[in-house]
């Protein structure tokens, strides 16, 4: 990018400047990264404070710094603001020259099912020959460029400059993960998204949100945000979902898999091989097409993933695109990568998900359940430094479902060989789910490692039943620790790069 004046950079945030105007040639809020000419903004992040940080970013040759107090003796210019998370993201829109104006950028957001939801977007869009992007859990992709990811949602500077990127590269449309996590701490501040949708809404990331009332109100928080002349697709089956977009100023789409009312919804679901026929009703007024059907073929299971086929199909449609178009690209997804993923089906079958909450967990059940397959071994991964009322709830709901299914074997492990530091597992974690699932009558085991754990699901293993792999990033190598202890050859979407955390 050019360079940009500092108070060019800031017009737009109340501000005390001390000091001259300086030019800016890149902004960062990472000491490590300053380059001469940079603007340094300190973050009082949740782990460390970036304010420690103003004399290593000086030393390196930060040209500016924002922060949120001022520092005495400091021989650049400052410039003070009350919320540096915000300045940030008004900032990196000014440096990178408001990207989002310049594409059809969909925002999903919702507790489950926002990656895949993404990709099936991203494949009906492909489908009518569109240049497009992806920002998400699994990699950030620019037209065929596959690009890093350490968050669902990145902060608002790479975020503007992956954005920037895409318009540079002609690319016109781009469908992006829309986290809690991002609206709390304003990655989307200043991004003109032309669409807002939401697959569902259930308890998760309470170590983030003070109660459920708080998640919910950092996920409304982004359809307000939205303009009078932007779309909002919203799960008319679920009651929090519609509260969530009560107060949007965007125009509203529904979907449902029931309710006749919804602007499209499920009319019949016919099994076909391992997939299915769906036909759903466009009921809307909203379009030319109300009274017809669209017809397409989806190779992914579960109910779950018909909701998300809706949500991608309503954003299709609200982007202009034909029913023939929108049939096309569901009907080549594939699936993605651990989201109720066939990795094996030989002797037995193998599926692999990366559930990490009750809900989650709920739709994964409910898929296999439908199919009554002959014999269930289960092995899940406990969340890992989420704290004892996420686990609590997911231990419930895996003991409910174990009453239901009553699995031959479930074999519960910490993941000590593959958990990063981040998602290792503390003793109260565990003990939840020591206590939830004594007297449980099944074969239980509990394993301190993954490869652990996959032995002891396949001393048990016989032809014709299912083994379900359930966990999230601590299991994200299992298919691969899964091939080496059975003997086998694994058929897996393509795994994304591995470049950090989530």
């Amino acid at each position: 990018m050019e360079e940009k004046s500092l108070k060019q950079l800031v017009h737009k945030i109340e501000h005390q400047m001390l000091g001259p105007d300086t030019l800016i040639t890149d902004i960062t809020n990472d000491s490590r990264k300053v380059l001469p000419g940079s603007a340094f903004i300190a973050i009082s992040g949740y782990n460390t404070d970036g304010h420690l940080f103003i004399d290593k970013a000086v030393q390196a040759g930060a040209a500016a710094v924002v922060a949120q107090h001022p520092t005495p003796q400091l021989k650049i210019p400052q410039i003070i603001v009350e919320d540096t998370r915000r300045a940030q993201a008004m900032m990196a829109a000014e440096f990178f020259e408001h990207p989002s104006r310049s594409l059809q950028l969909v925002g999903v957001t919702g507790t489950n099912g926002k990656t895949t939801c993404t990709f099936m977007i991203d494949s009906i869009l492909q489908a009518a020959g569109l240049a497009t992007g992806l920002m998400g859990t699994l990699y950030n992709k620019v037209q065929g460029e596959i690009l890093p990811t350490i968050n669902t949602t990145p902060d608002s500077i790479l975020c503007q400059s992956l954005l920037r990127n895409m318009v540079d590269t002609a690319v016109t449309h781009v469908s992006m993960e829309v986290s809690s996590h991002a609206t709390v701490m304003n990655r989307v501040d200043e991004t003109c998204f032309s669409i807002g949708a939401i697959t569902n809404f259930s308890p998760d990331h309470l170590d983030l949100h003070q109660n459920m009332e708080d998640y919910l109100q950092a996920k409304k928080r982004f359809f307000d945000t939205l303009s009078a002349n932007a779309w909002a697709i919203v799960n008319l089956d679920s009651p929090d979902c519609l509260r969530i977009v009560s107060e949007t100023p965007a125009n509203r789409l529904t979907y449902s898999l029931s309710n006749q009312r919804a602007d499209i919804c499920l009319e019949q679901q016919r099994h076909l091989g391992s997939g299915s026929i769906i036909t759903a009703k466009i009921t809307s007024g909203k379009f030319p097409l109300s009274g017809e059907y669209l017809h397409f073929y989806l190779a992914v299971g579960g109910k779950h993933n018909i909701a998300n086929a809706l949500l991608a199909a309503a954003t299709g449609l609200a982007l202009g695109l034909d029913i023939p178009t929108v049939a096309k690209g569901l009907g080549t997804f594939r699936g993605i990568f651990r989201r109720y993923e066939t990795i094996y089906n030989g002797d037995f079958r193998v599926i692999d998900d990366a559930t990490h909450n009750p809900a989650n967990m709920d739709a994964v059940f409910q898929a296999i359940y439908a199919e009554q397959p002959q014999g269930i071994s289960i092995v899940y991964a406990i969340r890992g430094n989420r704290g004892t009322e996420i686990n609590l709830s997911i231990a419930g709901t895996l003991r409910r479902w174990a009453e239901r299914i009553k699995p031959q074997r479930l074999i519960i492990t910490r993941c000590e060989d593959t958990a990063s530091p981040l998602d290792q597992v503390k003793p109260d974690e565990e003990a939840v789910f020591r206590r939830v699932l004594k007297d449980l009558k099944t074969d239980l085991y509990f394993a301190a490692t993954l490869r652990q754990a996959v032995d002891t699901a396949l001393e048990t293993m016989e032809k014709g039943k299912t083994l379900l792999l359930m966990g999230a990033h601590p299991m994200d190598n299992v298919a691969s620790i899964f091939s080496q202890q059975a003997g086998v050859q694994v058929d897996i979407r393509p795994r994304p790069p591995q470049f950090g955390p989530h």
